[in-house]
């Protein structure tokens, strides 16, 4: 696929953090100072892209958007379907198939892949304070199950006299 990598947009009154920031002040993050007179921004200080997405990502997401209605979604046989060819024609993966390919609909599913992905029985998890309920209910009825140990800053005595932390989400 061609692409054009050299036409320089303007991103100015565009909410562009790379731009529109610069000698802002933003609370939350480390903003260069605006350039001496004489000198251009050179948005270099964040990684962003000041490329065009290609074509077909905004249309497919203009498409999309038409429909009122933006909850929780069903993947499709299409949804696995262009997965597996993805990864056919640029990693040249063959034998892929649905049951290779996890999905989640949300945080509290990612995170709770990631422990099942990430430790082992027994090992230790510091969940931070505060965290979503969701999330310390999931962990709790996880060590109910004698399968990870729930370790939390308060109380890091479940961690072990070591309170040595394998991860920490």
């Amino acid at each position: 696929m061609n692409y054009d990598f050299e036409t320089i947009m303007d991103r100015s009154g565009k909410d562009a953090l790379a731009i529109d920031a610069i000698g802002a002040g933003v609370a939350w993050a480390t903003v260069p100072t605006k350039p001496k007179n004489g000198f251009s921004v050179i948005p270099m200080w964040v990684a962003d892209m000041n490329f065009a997405t290609v074509p077909t990502i905004p249309q497919a997401i203009i498409k999309r958007a038409e429909h009122p209605a933006y909850g929780y979604f069903l993947p499709t046989k299409e949804y696995y379907d262009s997965i597996i060819r993805w990864h056919e024609k640029r990693n040249g993966i063959t034998g892929l198939s649905k049951r290779h390919i996890g999905y989640e609909n949300g945080v509290l599913g990612c995170v709770s892949t990631a422990i099942q992905a990430f430790t082992a029985p027994g090992e230790k998890i510091l969940l931070h304070s505060p965290t979503q309920y969701s999330h310390a209910k999931y962990l709790q009825r996880r060590q109910k199950k004698n399968d990870r140990r729930l370790c939390s800053k308060q109380n890091l005595q479940p961690c072990g006299a070591d309170r040595q932390l394998s991860y920490h989400l």
